[in-house]
Protein backbone atom coordinates (compact mmCIF):
# COMPACT_ATOMS: atom_id res chain seq x y z
CA UNK A 1 0.00 0.00 0.00
CA UNK A 2 1.28 3.53 -1.09
CA UNK A 3 1.58 5.83 1.76
CA UNK A 4 -0.06 8.34 -0.27
CA UNK A 5 -3.23 6.20 -0.72
CA UNK A 6 -3.29 4.68 2.85
CA UNK A 7 -2.26 8.36 4.59
CA UNK A 8 -5.96 9.84 4.05
CA UNK A 9 -7.99 6.71 5.34
CA UNK A 10 -5.77 6.92 8.39
CA UNK A 11 -6.26 10.27 9.20
CA UNK A 12 -9.95 9.91 9.41
CA UNK A 13 -9.34 7.05 11.89
CA UNK A 14 -7.22 9.28 14.37
CA UNK A 15 -9.83 11.86 13.98
CA UNK A 16 -12.27 9.64 14.83
CA UNK A 17 -11.00 7.74 17.63
CA UNK A 18 -8.60 10.31 18.69
CA UNK A 19 -5.10 8.10 18.69
CA UNK A 20 -1.90 9.25 19.57
CA UNK A 21 -0.15 9.20 16.11
CA UNK A 22 3.10 9.47 18.06
CA UNK A 23 2.41 6.51 19.99
CA UNK A 24 1.72 4.72 16.61
CA UNK A 25 5.01 6.11 15.39
CA UNK A 26 6.80 4.74 18.79
CA UNK A 27 5.30 1.38 18.70
CA UNK A 28 6.76 0.95 14.86
CA UNK A 29 9.82 1.72 15.83
CA UNK A 30 10.13 -0.35 18.70
CA UNK A 31 8.48 -3.70 16.30
CA UNK A 32 11.15 -2.97 14.02
CA UNK A 33 14.19 -3.45 16.39
CA UNK A 34 12.93 -6.43 18.32
CA UNK A 35 11.53 -8.28 14.91
CA UNK A 36 13.91 -10.51 13.43
CA UNK A 37 13.08 -9.34 9.91
CA UNK A 38 11.68 -12.60 8.03
CA UNK A 39 11.65 -13.25 4.06
CA UNK A 40 8.27 -11.28 2.97
CA UNK A 41 8.45 -13.55 -0.09
CA UNK A 42 8.20 -16.58 1.98
CA UNK A 43 4.53 -15.22 3.51
CA UNK A 44 3.65 -14.47 -0.64
CA UNK A 45 4.40 -17.32 -1.78
CA UNK A 46 1.43 -18.69 0.49
CA UNK A 47 -1.08 -16.35 -0.55
CA UNK A 48 -0.17 -15.73 -4.63
CA UNK A 49 -2.25 -16.96 -6.82
CA UNK A 50 -4.46 -19.02 -3.90
CA UNK A 51 -7.79 -18.48 -2.57
CA UNK A 52 -8.15 -17.64 1.16
CA UNK A 53 -10.31 -17.67 4.10
CA UNK A 54 -9.72 -14.34 6.42
CA UNK A 55 -11.86 -15.72 9.62
CA UNK A 56 -12.98 -12.61 11.52
CA UNK A 57 -14.21 -13.07 15.75
CA UNK A 58 -17.79 -12.10 15.22
CA UNK A 59 -20.89 -14.19 16.53
CA UNK A 60 -21.31 -16.25 13.28
CA UNK A 61 -17.38 -17.68 13.53
CA UNK A 62 -18.57 -20.83 14.78
CA UNK A 63 -21.33 -21.47 12.48
CA UNK A 64 -19.03 -20.51 9.89
CA UNK A 65 -16.50 -23.16 10.41
CA UNK A 66 -18.67 -25.74 10.93
CA UNK A 67 -20.36 -24.88 7.73
CA UNK A 68 -17.09 -24.36 5.81
CA UNK A 69 -15.72 -27.90 7.33
CA UNK A 70 -18.65 -29.55 5.99
CA UNK A 71 -18.36 -28.09 2.35
CA UNK A 72 -14.44 -29.09 2.27
CA UNK A 73 -13.53 -25.57 2.08
CA UNK A 74 -10.84 -25.44 4.96
CA UNK A 75 -8.55 -26.95 2.31
CA UNK A 76 -7.60 -22.71 1.16
CA UNK A 77 -5.27 -20.92 2.87
CA UNK A 78 -6.60 -19.66 6.46
CA UNK A 79 -6.14 -16.54 7.93
CA UNK A 80 -7.39 -15.72 11.65
CA UNK A 81 -7.56 -12.27 12.67
CA UNK A 82 -6.35 -12.54 16.31
CA UNK A 83 -9.11 -14.00 18.94
CA UNK A 84 -10.39 -16.05 15.62
CA UNK A 85 -7.49 -18.07 15.80
CA UNK A 86 -8.75 -19.50 18.50
CA UNK A 87 -11.82 -21.35 17.26
CA UNK A 88 -10.12 -22.27 13.97
CA UNK A 89 -7.77 -23.96 15.50
CA UNK A 90 -10.73 -26.38 16.63
CA UNK A 91 -10.50 -27.38 12.91
CA UNK A 92 -6.92 -26.93 11.97
CA UNK A 93 -4.04 -24.40 12.10
CA UNK A 94 -4.35 -21.62 10.13
CA UNK A 95 -1.46 -20.76 7.87
CA UNK A 96 -1.49 -17.06 8.85
CA UNK A 97 -2.64 -15.00 11.67
CA UNK A 98 -3.12 -11.19 11.66
CA UNK A 99 -2.88 -9.85 15.47
CA UNK A 100 -2.11 -6.62 17.39
CA UNK A 101 -1.85 -9.53 20.10
CA UNK A 102 -5.43 -8.63 22.05
CA UNK A 103 -7.04 -12.17 22.01
CA UNK A 104 -5.99 -15.14 23.70
CA UNK A 105 -1.91 -15.46 22.99
CA UNK A 106 -1.11 -18.79 23.78
CA UNK A 107 -3.38 -20.07 21.22
CA UNK A 108 -1.86 -18.05 18.84
CA UNK A 109 1.45 -18.91 19.95
CA UNK A 110 0.22 -22.75 20.09
CA UNK A 111 -0.54 -21.83 16.32
CA UNK A 112 3.10 -20.39 15.34
CA UNK A 113 4.78 -23.69 17.13
CA UNK A 114 2.78 -25.75 15.04
CA UNK A 115 3.75 -23.55 12.07
CA UNK A 116 1.60 -20.60 11.35
CA UNK A 117 3.19 -17.66 10.45
CA UNK A 118 2.76 -14.36 12.40
CA UNK A 119 1.57 -10.73 11.03
CA UNK A 120 2.17 -8.75 14.13
CA UNK A 121 0.99 -5.37 14.10
CA UNK A 122 2.47 -2.42 16.33
CA UNK A 123 -0.31 0.53 17.52
CA UNK A 124 0.43 2.50 20.64
CA UNK A 125 -1.72 0.55 22.63
CA UNK A 126 0.53 -2.42 21.98
CA UNK A 127 3.99 -1.71 22.72
CA UNK A 128 3.94 -3.71 25.93
CA UNK A 129 2.51 -6.79 24.85
CA UNK A 130 4.72 -6.01 21.83
CA UNK A 131 7.85 -6.16 24.19
CA UNK A 132 6.79 -9.33 25.27
CA UNK A 133 5.83 -11.68 22.28
CA UNK A 134 8.19 -10.64 19.79
CA UNK A 135 11.55 -12.12 21.54
CA UNK A 136 9.57 -15.45 21.52
CA UNK A 137 9.09 -15.32 17.81
CA UNK A 138 12.35 -16.34 16.12
CA UNK A 139 11.02 -17.27 12.60
CA UNK A 140 8.39 -16.96 10.19
CA UNK A 141 6.64 -13.57 11.82
CA UNK A 142 5.82 -10.14 10.09
CA UNK A 143 6.14 -6.77 11.07
CA UNK A 144 3.04 -4.26 10.53
CA UNK A 145 2.28 -0.70 11.23
CA UNK A 146 -0.65 1.93 10.29
CA UNK A 147 2.03 4.45 9.64
CA UNK A 148 4.95 5.26 7.33
CA UNK A 149 6.73 2.52 7.96
CA UNK A 150 10.16 2.21 9.59
CA UNK A 151 12.71 -0.64 8.25
CA UNK A 152 11.61 -4.28 8.12
CA UNK A 153 7.83 -3.22 8.17
CA UNK A 154 4.69 -3.31 6.13
CA UNK A 155 1.67 -1.09 5.73
CA UNK A 156 -0.46 -3.20 3.40
CA UNK A 157 -3.72 -0.66 4.42
CA UNK A 158 -6.12 -1.38 7.05
CA UNK A 159 -7.03 -0.89 10.47
CA UNK A 160 -8.81 -3.89 12.42
CA UNK A 161 -7.36 -7.38 12.27
CA UNK A 162 -9.76 -8.38 10.29
CA UNK A 163 -9.79 -6.30 7.18
CA UNK A 164 -6.02 -5.56 7.80
CA UNK A 165 -5.94 -9.06 6.95
CA UNK A 166 -8.05 -8.86 4.13
CA UNK A 167 -5.47 -6.24 2.81
CA UNK A 168 -2.45 -8.16 3.28
CA UNK A 169 -3.62 -11.44 1.65
CA UNK A 170 -4.79 -8.70 -1.28
CA UNK A 171 -1.36 -6.96 -1.73
CA UNK A 172 0.14 -10.46 -1.76
CA UNK A 173 -1.92 -11.64 -4.57
CA UNK A 174 -4.18 -14.10 -3.36
CA UNK A 175 -6.34 -14.67 -5.94
CA UNK A 176 -9.89 -14.27 -4.09
CA UNK A 177 -10.28 -13.63 0.20
CA UNK A 178 -13.22 -15.09 1.24
CA UNK A 179 -14.62 -13.40 4.32
CA UNK A 180 -15.63 -15.57 7.55
CA UNK A 181 -17.05 -14.43 10.83
CA UNK A 182 -17.49 -11.02 9.73
CA UNK A 183 -20.78 -10.11 10.88
CA UNK A 184 -19.53 -6.42 11.56
CA UNK A 185 -23.24 -5.82 13.61
CA UNK A 186 -24.03 -4.44 17.06
CA UNK A 187 -23.75 -7.88 18.89
CA UNK A 188 -19.80 -8.23 19.64
CA UNK A 189 -18.42 -12.31 19.26
CA UNK A 190 -16.80 -13.95 22.45
CA UNK A 191 -13.52 -14.42 20.77
CA UNK A 192 -13.27 -11.02 20.60
CA UNK A 193 -11.95 -10.66 24.16
CA UNK A 194 -12.61 -7.89 26.54
CA UNK A 195 -13.11 -4.98 24.63
CA UNK A 196 -14.96 -1.55 25.02
CA UNK A 197 -18.22 -2.20 23.12
CA UNK A 198 -18.63 1.49 22.05
CA UNK A 199 -15.42 1.90 20.51
CA UNK A 200 -15.78 -1.64 18.78
CA UNK A 201 -18.73 -1.17 17.13
CA UNK A 202 -16.87 2.17 16.24
CA UNK A 203 -13.79 0.22 15.13
CA UNK A 204 -16.32 -2.07 12.99
CA UNK A 205 -17.71 0.98 10.86
CA UNK A 206 -13.89 1.60 9.78
CA UNK A 207 -13.43 -1.94 9.29
CA UNK A 208 -16.66 -1.76 6.87
CA UNK A 209 -15.73 1.03 5.32
CA UNK A 210 -12.47 -0.08 4.66
CA UNK A 211 -13.09 -3.46 3.26
CA UNK A 212 -15.90 -1.21 0.91
CA UNK A 213 -12.70 0.95 0.10
CA UNK A 214 -10.47 -2.17 -1.22
CA UNK A 215 -12.89 -3.72 -3.71
CA UNK A 216 -13.74 0.24 -5.03
CA UNK A 217 -10.41 1.37 -4.96
CA UNK A 218 -8.35 -1.39 -5.76
CA UNK A 219 -10.72 -3.92 -7.20
CA UNK A 220 -10.22 -6.63 -4.47
CA UNK A 221 -11.54 -9.74 -5.52
CA UNK A 222 -13.51 -10.67 -1.92
CA UNK A 223 -16.56 -12.42 -1.21
CA UNK A 224 -18.51 -12.89 1.89
CA UNK A 225 -19.39 -16.08 3.51
CA UNK A 226 -20.64 -14.85 6.89
CA UNK A 227 -24.13 -16.44 8.26
CA UNK A 228 -25.49 -13.18 9.68
CA UNK A 229 -24.76 -9.42 10.57
CA UNK A 230 -24.31 -7.00 8.00
CA UNK A 231 -24.22 -6.94 4.40
CA UNK A 232 -20.72 -5.11 3.36
CA UNK A 233 -21.40 -2.69 0.63
CA UNK A 234 -19.44 -3.58 -2.70
CA UNK A 235 -18.85 -7.34 -1.71
CA UNK A 236 -21.31 -9.82 -2.89
CA UNK A 237 -22.47 -12.56 -0.24
CA UNK A 238 -22.31 -16.35 -0.67
CA UNK A 239 -24.20 -18.51 0.60
CA UNK A 240 -21.78 -21.50 2.43
CA UNK A 241 -24.08 -24.28 1.45
CA UNK A 242 -25.54 -23.68 -1.65
CA UNK A 243 -22.89 -20.83 -3.37
CA UNK A 244 -25.98 -18.81 -4.52
CA UNK A 245 -25.34 -15.26 -4.12
CA UNK A 246 -28.20 -13.58 -2.48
Amino acid sequence: MKWEKWKPKYEQIVDKLKLDKDEDIRAGRILSKLINGSNLSDLENLLQGNECIVFGAGPSLEKDLEKLNEKGWLDKVLISADGATSAVMEFKVPEIIVTDLDGFLEDQLEAWRKGAWMVVHGHGDNIGKIRKVIPQLTSRVIGTVQVNEPSQLHNFGGFTDGDRAVFMANELGASKIILAGMDLGEKIGRYTGETDEELKELKLEICEDLLSWLVEEFEANIANVTSEGKLIPKIPHEDIRNQQVR
